[in-house]
């Protein structure tokens, strides 16, 4: 990616501040870069900042992670385009944006061990990534509320030089009333961890993976309000995989392979929580059984059929018909075209000069007389690249009222072809008005 100017300016500047160890102030940072405040404003309230300043004081910053980066890499990683925020953008302390990381590849971690149906430990290996991620969570959580000491045991003493952290059962003590589901499902899954992971043989998944799957729900409710901002991509695939068979398991046949004191444990561990899923029956302690997943389609005169049901185990769902998750879209697609030429000169005016700009802009604006794009521009190059043809990744028709919509790609694709060919534009509206002239003869 080619990179700005002001970027050029900003990197010097940083990666000067973070060699001599020196802060850097809101004045120099606009300073050198020629911004309005209410710019810098926009790249820092977006947390494309926040991965190289870290704010000690009002308008003060530490400078990191600049040294290493060349102007086309960190114009890169600025771009306002790609909306991209560094995990931990809202985060003071440099502490919680470690631990927030951490944690989040510790649950990616327990996911992808769950989801191995290769390994019999599987559920070992997830109960002790998974409280790891949610300590590494509950701490930064702490740190931002009430600072670094926070989370560091104060009646003790170092050990090589090592302090020692408060535990998970305390940080859950600091965030969640007692009575919380939130909180006795995780009590739950520790006390797996530290009492009973013996018991977790693969015969029980089935009830606790009931457990689990509340467990990373209410992780990634807690990550997402935190964070503000999914510990795990919405493209991806689901978080637990489905188990089929959700029954306690048979008594005499776990006697049977594991000997009667702990087949008589493993049997009262399943029972028990198959016991206290019922009673509570909320699904921020465990999944309940009352939930019924249906598999359904319509015949040719709306009429709904359903087609499996969960309950069917493995062989139901071999009927199912595997369905596209919808997604909302004002999240895919939220620029109406107004919308969309606004952002597009943005972007324009942030990745490219006023030298640069009218090599390949026909127009100007009429308020200030700098190159940029208009309406007739935006009609040509969405019907060169035929957006308007159907629904798709830059164009969405919503109907009743009928409103064409506009994605961020839309965006970024629209900059990218108008300037990597300087007469791009210009052949496009004439392409385009002689295909409108065509239309009306």
């Amino acid at each position: 990616m080619a990179s700005v100017k002001t970027h050029q300016a900003l990197l010097a500047l940083l990666q000067e501040k973070e060699i001599s160890g020196a802060a850097v102030t809101l004045a120099e940072i606009l300073a050198c870069t020629g911004w309005k405040e209410s710019t810098y404003l926009t790249y820092w309230n977006k947390g494309q900042l926040s991965q190289f300043l870290n704010e000690t004081a009002p308008n003060t910053y530490a400078a990191s992670n600049v040294v290493a980066l060349d102007d086309a890499a960190f114009t890169g990683m600025l771009s306002q385009s790609k909306h991209r925020r560094e995990l931990g953008h809202n985060c003071r302390s440099r502490l919680a944006k470690a631990l927030l990381r951490k944690s989040r590849d510790n649950m990616l971690l327990a996911l992808e061990l769950y989801n191995r149906p290769s390994l019999d430990n599987r559920m070992d290996a997830f109960v002790l990534c998974f409280c790891t991620a949610w300590e590494q969570l509950l701490k930064a959580i702490l740190v931002e509320r009430d600072g670094e000491e926070s989370i560091f045991r104060a009646a003790t003493k170092k050990k090589a030089g090592i302090r020692e952290t408060i535990s998970l059962r305390a940080c859950l003590e600091r965030n969640y009333q007692k009575d919380d589901l939130v909180r006795r499902n995780l009590e739950r899954i520790t006390y797996y961890r530290d009492q009973a992971v013996h018991l977790l043989m693969p015969e029980i998944q089935g009830p606790v993976s009931r457990l689990f799957q509340s467990g990373v729900m209410n992780y990634g409710q807690a990550f997402d309000a935190f964070a503000k901002q999914p510990f795990i991509s919405e493209a991806r695939s689901g978080l637990l995989t489905m188990v089929g068979d959700l029954r306690t398991p048979n008594h005499a046949f776990l006697r049977s392979r594991y000997g009667e004191q702990v087949g008589d444990e493993v049997a009262e561990l399943a029972a028990n929580l198959t016991s206290e899923s019922e009673s509570v029956d909320d699904m921020a302690f465990a999944i309940p059984l009352s939930v019924r997943w249906t598999f359904e389609r319509r015949d040719a005169n709306g009429k709904t059929l359903a087609v499996a049901s969960a309950d069917e185990g493995i062989e139901g769902l071999r009927k199912a018909v595997v369905v596209e998750k919808p997604v909302e879209r004002e999240k895919t697609h939220p620029h109406l075209q107004r919308d969309a030429i606004a952002a597009i000169n943005q972007m324009l005016r942030e990745r490219y000069s006023d030298d640069d700009l009218p090599k390949a802009l026909v127009k100007k604006d009429r308020e200030d007389g700098r190159p940029a794009i208009n309406t007739r521009d935006f009609q040509a190059v969405a019907w060169k690249l035929k957006w308007k043809r159907s629904n798709n990744r830059e164009h969405h028709r919503s109907t009743n009222p009928e409103l064409r919509h506009y994605s961020d790609l839309a965006v970024e694709e629209f900059v990218a072809k108008v300037m990597e060919d300087p007469d791009f534009l210009r052949r496009t509206r004439e392409s385009y008005a002689h295909d409108q002239k065509k239309r009306r003869n």
